[in-house]
């Protein structure tokens, strides 16, 4: 009696690990729309959105939230053939693609503020002044949090 009481609990407890929503579809996580977020932020008008989100999705590597997640190297795991794993990609030694010279990580950051000066200009003649110096102060803001090591 007791184990059929327990196999028709775990019946029930596997049932419910594989429920879906009524559409028998998997739920998805909510993307994350910078425009959206800018929009109500600052509160801009229809016109500014749609030029917003123009510009948006003409520098679509500037809207990324974050970056990679993960700070620095992860340590190395012992992968199944004795082999060392990266723990950022999951690929063996051999298969790491090398790290960039210090000039070329340069070349990027030096490309990517050009391109962030540029969205910022573009970005100021879409918002009144009030809203830009409101975005301004809320990327300082952003900014002193995650301090630069160096």
């Amino acid at each position: 009696m007791k184990k059929m009481i327990l196999l028709l609990v775990a019946a029930f407890t596997m049932t419910g690990a594989f429920a879906q929503d009524s559409k028998g579809e998997k739920k998805e996580r909510k993307h994350f729309d910078r425009t959206e977020m800018m929009v109500k932020e600052y509160g801009l008008n229809e016109k500014q959105a749609a030029r917003l989100k123009e510009l948006n999705e003409k520098y679509p590597e500037l809207q990324r939230f974050g970056g990679r997640g993960h700070r620095g190297r992860r340590p190395m795991m012992g992968g199944r053939d004795g082999g060392q794993l990266d723990g950022n990609t999951g690929a063996s030694a051999q298969q790491r693609p090398e790290r960039p010279s210090r000039e070329e990580m340069e070349k990027r950051m030096t490309e990517r503020r050009q391109k962030q000066e540029a969205y910022d200009k573009e970005l100021k003649g879409i918002m009144t002044e009030d809203q830009f110096n409101a975005y301004q102060k809320k990327r300082e803001e952003m900014r002193s949090r995650f301090p630069r090591r160096r």
